[in-house]
């Protein structure tokens, strides 16, 4: 008789190794799951991250016995028990009918892997609200916090393009807060007439498209998620705003951003957008990064710090929100 229960920390190591016979990884960010099991051998089992789902597999001998929707179901459960409304899959592209059964709706897959999200119709409504049919360039930015690297991209996108399109990544996988670094990059970019901040969403690198960003991790590096991240981008927002260029600064250390560009750059032409690589600014021939940054206001180095940051980021990192951030998360 086939049994469902929550998975327990001490049980994380058997679901992991069970996964690995499906080539599925047992991803670290994953904060609930559930198992199916015969008597105590683990036959199929799913889980969640935030408003994700993912990890499914089911042992072949099993398959057909309505084991994936009973799985299906009770992660849907809890995730109406926690407040979650709007909520995405991830699963193997030939999974995608069984999930659309649960009232999901494909957003974009790859050859590895499929988005599906139950509520499609806010990415339209975001579509439609920024609709623009002038040709324009764009850059995502994280900003965490926001250096004059940053901003030099920017004024170097701007030679590039007659109107230019910033979005921010909105997930809170950063140091700071969303809303802190939102507001730095607004303040900073108001005086430029053709520049035009996007709040951000979930459908840009977030962990619903790209989970693997906020990770560093080499292992965890999945080369489906940022092709899946820069195909979404290329159909609904480079379409959507009659995007040309996408703009991103040279990398050759972050292992996870340099593949993502490298994946940018052979993707993006098929949505009729060019990869464009700025050389990162430098100080003392070091690249100014956020990481060094956040060392540096970790270390109570102020001064050394603020030698690489605009003014309205040295503005809100002395700001009592700013001191707060960095006192109880540095």
């Amino acid at each position: 008789m086939i049994e469902y229960k929550e998975v327990m920390n001490f049980e994380k190591g058997k679901v992991e190794k069970f996964l690995k016979r499906f080539d599925i990884d047992y991803e670290r960010d994953i904060e609930y799951t559930i198992i199916a099991v015969d008597g105590d051998k683990i036959v199929g089992t799913g889980s969640s991250s935030g408003r994700v789902l993912k990890c499914f597999a089911i042992e072949e001998s099993y398959q057909g016995m309505g084991i994936t929707n009973a799985i299906i179901t009770r992660l849907l459960n809890h995730q109406y028990e926690v407040g979650n409304k709007h909520l995405f899959i991830f699963t193997k592209p030939k999974n995608v009918k069984i999930f659309s059964d649960f009232g999901f709706s494909i957003v974009e897959e790859t050859e590895d892997v499929a988005l599906l999200d139950n509520k499609i119709e806010q990415l339209q409504c975001i579509l439609k609200n920024i609709s623009d049919h002038r040709e324009s360039g764009a850059i995502v930015i994280n900003a965490n916090p926001m250096t004059k690297g940053h901003l030099y991209l920017i004024e170097t996108a701007r030679k590039f393009t007659d109107l230019l399109h910033i979005f921010m990544v909105e997930e809170e996988g950063s140091t700071f807060p969303y809303k802190f670094r939102y507001q730095i990059v607004k303040e900073e970019v108001e005086k430029f007439d053709d520049v035009i901040l996007h709040p951000g969403n979930d459908y840009i690198i977030s962990k619903n498209t790209f989970p693997t960003y906020f990770y560093k991790d080499e292992k965890t590096i999945l080369k489906a998620y940022s092709e899946l991240d820069t195909k979404i981008f290329g159909r609904y927002f480079a379409k959507a705003l009659n995007i040309k260029k996408r703009f991103v600064g040279t990398e050759d250390i972050d292992i996870v951003t340099k593949n993502y560009n490298e994946t940018m750059k052979k993707i993006l032409p098929n949505y009729g957008v060019e990869l464009v690589e700025i050389e990162r600014l430098k100080s003392d021939e070091e690249v100014i990064s956020a990481s060094k940054v956040r060392k540096l206001l970790k270390e109570k180095k102020f001064q050394e710090a603020y030698k690489y940051l605009p003014a309205a980021t040295i503005k809100a990192l002395k700001s009592d929100e700013g001191q707060k951030i960095i006192n109880e998360r540095l």
